[in-house]
């Protein structure tokens, strides 16, 4: 049985600057442990780079599984909503494994985040965001913007 685990924060929840002098981060800790409890590798570098160089009005949601085990997942839903200041997304993960450790962690890492909204967690939280039929998305901002789901297997 699959449990579910989604937040929602802001994306700047996903990093740390070890040294505030310095522009250089890392993956927050606490998120650092989920991944390598689920044995999954997200480029959060790369994305939260991504992230701030796309316009607003823009952004799709990111799964990243496990060829080993295809339902395990970590997904990010990286939209910009053009009235959002605190750059908040929707992430989460999917597992069967370790369950009460990544129930710890999950709880941990929304617990220290400085913009913290929603925490949820059960058997269907992330059922609408990982359905392939509920894509593309639409977001009507000024122009028109179409959501999709990309997959990515590590």
């Amino acid at each position: 049985m699959y449990i579910d685990f989604s937040i929602m924060a802001s994306i700047s929840d996903l990093v740390f600057y070890p040294d505030e002098q310095r522009d250089e981060y890392i993956p927050h800790p606490n998120f650092q442990a989920v991944m390598d409890t689920l044995s999954i590798r997200v480029p959060i570098e790369a994305i939260y780079e991504r992230y701030f160089d796309h316009p607003v009005n823009t952004g799709d949601v990111l799964v990243f599984g496990r060829k080993e085990q295809p339902g395990s997942c970590v997904v990010l839903d990286t939209y910009r909503d053009p009235l959002d200041q605190l750059d908040m997304i929707r992430f989460g993960w999917r597992t069967k494994e370790n369950i009460e450790e990544v129930q710890r962690l999950s709880r941990l890492l929304y617990d220290e985040c400085e913009y913290a909204v929603c925490y949820s967690e059960g058997q269907s939280v992330l059922l609408d965001v990982l359905r392939e039929d509920k894509y593309p998305r639409k977001f009507h901002y000024v122009t028109l913007f179409e959501q999709r789901i990309k997959r990515y297997l590590v």
